[in-house]
């Protein structure tokens, strides 16, 4: 059984999501459906594209509001919060602009999410050295990636919730383990900052980032990156732009006289439309609150989980609770049947993905009971062909 969320959630998706009615739309961890009250904000923002004497300082506003608002669910102050305009791009600002040595290392998991690792592996060329941490079946134990620290790491960095299966890392016990050993932690929060509680000073995080089209319900093209105090006195910005410096695009003299603040590592005008999908789309989440929001997912993804311990298929997500989020995974141990039975779910008007670990379903605060029992239906009914 799922728990009363504390909010009207049928009102919620009357009003904001039109894909209710026809879809049980379950794969937010790809991309999530955009609120209606953000759909009309585009619009606006839109008409001032096509007429910008209508542009009266609500651009830079809704931008402001992005930052806020994320930096919210983070507990973070705004002014630590850069815009940038994807994941990866958060990651190379900071993978380049600190300073490396020969024999430096950097601790990942294992299958972790391509822009996440690329960054850091791009470093290789600067004699810098990419440690996997093991996996044991489909979880990530954080004696595994204590097992890969040597005193040569530099950097440990980890998805919040990893994109395959939804693991969710204890977050607490690797913030410690970092720094008791002055290791910068690296946080992709991209499938968690929007539905899962995030506390970045209680994990000690130095880095938080997260693209703004899956749990915040924006789209691509926009990014948020977090940065601790400690680490900005440690990360050079490397793309600067005229969003970098005091001087803005109006000072001549072009000193490189950086923003004491995480602006420092934006670089020309950001994606202000996306800055504003963001803005908006988390206004909904600070209306019902995080920590609503959470329990409700968790408790519908949980709902599946329930229902697949009847069915002939393997569930590969980790079922602790400690280790449990708003995505499932499952397999019928055949990459093909797997991909069959996606399409079959589709085709019933059950929206749901596959990943390499196998099929993933994703469900966001807005996604009820109703909606994972006609998952389960539809899953008996295929798999029973």
């Amino acid at each position: 059984m799922v728990a009363e969320c504390g909010f009207d959630i049928e009102e919620l998706r009357r009003e904001e999501f039109p894909i209710v009615p026809e879809w049980a739309y379950l794969d937010h961890a790809a991309v999530s459906p955009m609120p209606n009250r953000t759909a009309i904000v585009m619009r606006h923002r839109i008409d001032t594209f096509q007429n910008p004497s209508l542009e009266d300082g609500t651009r830079e506003r809704l931008g402001q509001l992005a930052k806020e608002r994320s930096g919210r669910l983070m507990n973070v102050p705004a002014t630590q919060v850069a815009l940038q305009s994807n994941l990866g791009e958060a990651m190379a600002v900071v993978a380049n602009g600190l300073p490396w040595e020969r024999g430096d290392q950097v601790v990942i998991p294992e299958m972790e999410f391509s822009s996440l690792v690329y960054p850091w592996m791009n470093l290789q060329s600067r004699g810098v050295e990419l440690v996997w941490a093991g996996k044991r079946g489909p979880s990530t134990p954080l004696d595994s990636i204590e097992a890969a620290l040597t005193d040569r790491t530099r950097v440990v960095a980890v998805s919040h919730v990893e994109f395959l299966n939804g693991f969710r890392h204890d977050m607490a016990a690797l913030g410690q383990l970092c720094a008791d050993r002055n290791i910068l932690l690296v946080v992709d929060a991209t499938q968690s900052l929007g539905v899962l509680p995030i506390d970045a000073p209680a994990w000690q995080a130095d880095i938080v980032a997260a693209h703004g089209y899956k749990w915040m319900m924006a789209f691509h093209g926009i990014a948020v990156l977090y940065v601790s105090e400690r680490a900005m006195h440690r990360i050079a910005p490397t793309m600067p732009g005229r969003q970098s410096v005091i001087g803005g695009f109006e000072s001549l003299d072009f000193a490189l006289d950086w923003h004491p603040d995480a602006r420092r590592f934006e670089s020309g005008g950001p994606s202000w439309i996306g800055a504003a999908a963001i803005g908006t789309s988390l206004g909904i989440v600070e209306e019902i609150g995080i920590d609503a929001a959470a329990a409700h997912a968790v408790g519908v993804a949980s709902h599946v989980l329930d229902g697949l311990a009847d069915l002939p298929v393997e569930i590969m997500t980790d079922q602790e609770l400690s280790h449990r989020s708003q995505i499932v995974a499952f397999t019928t141990g055949s990459i093909e049947h797997d991909s069959v039975l996606v399409q079959q779910l589709r085709s019933s008007k059950v929206y749901v993905g596959r990943r390499n670990l196998g099929v993933r379903v994703a469900c966001h605060f807005w996604n009820t009971a109703e909606d994972a029992d006609r998952l389960l239906e539809s899953l008996r009914a295929a798999l029973d062909q």
